[in-house]
C-alpha cells in the first residue's frame, strides 16, 4: 500500500521542470513527512524501493535523501536504514523547569524509566557538590527520560536524605516528576548552576538513547538550591545531541 502511495506521489515529478529531479523527490518526501505519511522515528523504504516507486536512478534517491538529511528531516544510520528525524527541542537555560513540565508544555507525554535507585553514601564528587559529609547518606536515582516514548536523556540525580521529610522510593519516581515529589515535601527548586559540554556517548549511553556508537551527546552537571538556599540536588545528565539545542538569552549591561 505504501508503494502505491509513493507511486501516486511520483506522478507530480516533472522532467521538464528546471528544478533538478533530486530536489523534486526531496520535496515530495518532505511533504509526506509533514503530512505524517512517515511519522517521527519511522523508517523510510529502502533506496531500492524508492528508486522503483519514483522511477528514477538510485543516485537521484541518494541525493534527495542527502538533502533531507542536511535539513535535519532524516537520520541515516549505517547498516540500519533511513529514519524520520524527530523535531529538535529548544531548551532554555534561562529558567529552571522540570523535564516533565517542559515536555507537557510542548504537547508531549513525558516518561521516566528508572534504571537504578539506591540509598547509599555519596562518592567524593557528590559529597563535594552537595556540600555534605562523606558519611551522610544520599538518594541516587538514574532514569531514562522520554517524550512520546522517544528516549531523550539519561539523568542521574543525587539528593541528601536529610532534605526530605519522607522517604523516597522507586515507585515515587517511576514515570513521575521528581520535582513534583519534592514540592509535596515543601522543597521548591529556586536556582541552579549548570555546566554543559559536548561528549561522545559511551556504549551504554548510546544503547539507552538509541544512538550510533560514539554519537555526540550534551553532557550537563547541575547543582540546585531550594527556596531556603539549601543544596537540593546534584544532577548529571546526557542529552541526545541530535535532538536537543540549549539556548540562553543574553542582555547587555547598559
Amino acid at each position: 500500500m505504501l508503494h502505491d502511495v509513493l507511486t501516486q506521489a511520483s506522478k507530480s515529478l516533472n522532467p521538464t521542470d528546471s528544478t533538478p529531479m533530486y530536489l523534486q523527490v526531496a520535496g515530495i518526501l518532505e511533504k509526506m513527512i509533514d503530512d505524517q505519511v512517515f511519522t517521527e522515528g519511522s523508517a523510510l523504504p529502502s533506496e531500492r524501493d524508492l528508486t522503483q516507486a519514483f522511477n528514477v536512478s538510485r543516485v537521484t534517491i541518494r541525493q534527495a535523501l542527502g538533502v533531507l538529511e542536511e535539513r535535519e528531516r532524516l537520520n541515516r544510520k549505517r547498516g540500519s536504514g533511513t529514519y524520520v528525524a524527530s523535531k529538535r527541542i529548544m531548551q532554555s537555560l534561562s529558567s529552571l523547569t522540570s523535564f516533565s513540565d517542559d515536555m507537557r508544555a510542548r504537547g508531549m507525554v513525558p516518561g521516566a524509566r528508572v534504571i537504578s535507585f539506591e540509598r547509599s553514601r555519596p562518592n567524593p564528587s557528590e559529597a563535594l557538590n552537595l556540600g555534605i559529609s562523606p558519611t551522610q547518606e544520599v538518594y541516587r536515582l538514574k532514569r531514562l527520560r522520554t517524550a512520546n516514548e522517544i528516549p531523550l536523556a539519561i539523568e542521574t540525580s543525587v539528593l541528601p536524605t536529610t532534605i526530605l521529610q519522607m522517604s523516597l522510593s522507586r515507585e515515587d519516581i517511576e514515570n513521575h516528576s521528581l520535582y513534583t515529589f519534592l514540592q509535596r515535601q515543601g522543597r521548591y527548586p529556586s536556582r541552579a548552576l549548570q555546566h554543559l559540554r559536548a561528549k561522545s556517548a559511551d556504549p551504554d549511553t548510546a544503547h539507552l538513547l538509541n544512538l550510533p556508537k560514539n554519537s555526540a551527546v550534551l553532557h550537563t552537571e547541575r547543582i540546585t538550591w531550594d527556596q531556603d538556599g539549601r543544596l537540593l540536588e546534584y544532577v548529571v545528565s546526557s542529552y541526545r545531541g541530535d535532538m536537543y539545542d540549549f539556548i540562553v538569552e543574553l542582555k547587555t549591561g547598559l
